[in-house]
């Protein structure tokens, strides 16, 4: 279950990590590579965060 909690995380922080990027204005390869990587860290992080709390899908 933690494995899916990372999982669905880090998509949703790589979204958002590039939606950040084009909200600010940037583009580009390097600028991409590092707030879709950094994006990816934290929602996996922050996922498996939420299934350590006991997620609703439990």
């Amino acid at each position: 279950m933690r494995d899916t909690y990372r999982s669905v995380g880090a998509i949703v922080g790589l979204a958002l990590g590039l939606a950040l990027m084009w909200l600010l204005g940037l583009g580009g390869m390097v600028p991409a590579a590092i707030f879709g990587a950094g994006g990816a860290v934290i929602g996996g992080m922050s996922g498996e965060r939420l299934a350590d709390r006991g997620g609703r899908l439990k």
